[in-house]
């Protein structure tokens, strides 16, 4: 079982992530690059390679404040990357048998075809953002808390995500969205429509450490005071067209150094896993 107590704006610290992603044309050589800032108040993340016995390997930035390995990002053997967001809304009561959508998807699926596919499982999950990718195309799905699900497809362009439902018919959700929320989506939307020119893995690393709008507000968060939510991971997936996914990781540890992680995940990485000194 999973719990869902999602909790508000006005009762806790809010949920903060920033998700974005492009495809074909809008990127250096085709393919795609997807992005995720983790964002909370001061917790530990972590680098795991995660083996499901039923399913595809994965490597996932994992939340270890989570009672087990919980994959809030990650890319699987197949070339399939999966990234999340939790909506702010108001406590909500525990929903049985809730699945974690993010590590279901890395273990079950092989492309974002497969993924769309899987509305039994968009069913079972929490209210939650996914965005997904693979070498061809990007995905955008919103879960509400009824259940209902809103989903944007591109082969060519871009989509961002915060925590706020953006489509019209989920809209009744944002009852207590947020001021940054608001602020960190207009703020990577700018970013990615006065660039012309196709982005490369830099350019969405570039946007991905953006201060813009102060250690609040902005995509990449500082927080104002010790206990303030700030980002504590970014991750970073590059799959060009025809070729293998890059991962791009910086993970900020409260009271650890901060570590910087890329590698290229050819067919023959996945045998080796990752080295001791990047876990």
């Amino acid at each position: 079982m999973l719990a869902w107590l999602l909790v508000s704006p006005g009762a806790g610290p809010a949920h903060a992530c920033t998700l974005f992603a492009a495809a074909g044309s809008r990127v250096e050589g085709g393919g795609t690059i997807i992005v995720k800032n983790r964002d909370r108040t001061p917790r530990q993340s972590a680098l795991k390679v995660l083996a499901p016995p039923d399913g595809y390997q994965h490597l996932a930035l994992v939340a270890m404040d989570a009672p087990q390995d919980s994959p809030v990002a990650g890319v699987n053997s197949k070339g399939l990357a999966v990234v999340d967001a939790l909506p702010n809304l108001p406590p909500q009561e525990e929903k049985a048998g809730a699945v974690n959508l993010t590590g279901t998807l890395l273990s079950q699926c092989a492309s974002v075809d497969e993924v769309l596919a899987r509305r039994d499982l968009f069913r079972a999950s929490y209210p939650v953002f996914e965005m997904v990718a693979d070498a061809r195309k990007i995905a955008l799905i919103a879960i509400d808390p009824q259940g209902r699900v809103a989903v944007q497809v591109r082969d060519q362009g871009v989509l961002c995500q915060t925590n706020h439902y953006l489509d019209p018919r989920l809209r009744e959700n944002n009852l207590k969205p947020g001021a940054s929320s608001g602020i960190r989506y207009h703020r990577i939307l700018q970013l990615l429509i006065r660039q012309t020119c196709p982005y490369s893995l830099e350019d969405f690393l570039a946007f991905s450490q953006d201060r813009h709008d102060g250690p609040d507000n902005s995509i990449c968060r500082r927080g104002s005071t010790p206990a303030e939510t700030r980002t504590l991971a970014t991750w970073i997936v590059a799959h060009p067209a025809g070729g293998v996914p890059r991962v791009w990781v910086k993970i900020t540890n409260p009271g650890a150094p901060q570590k910087i992680v890329s590698l290229k995940l050819a067919p023959s990485w996945w045998a080796k896993g990752l080295p001791d000194k990047v876990l």
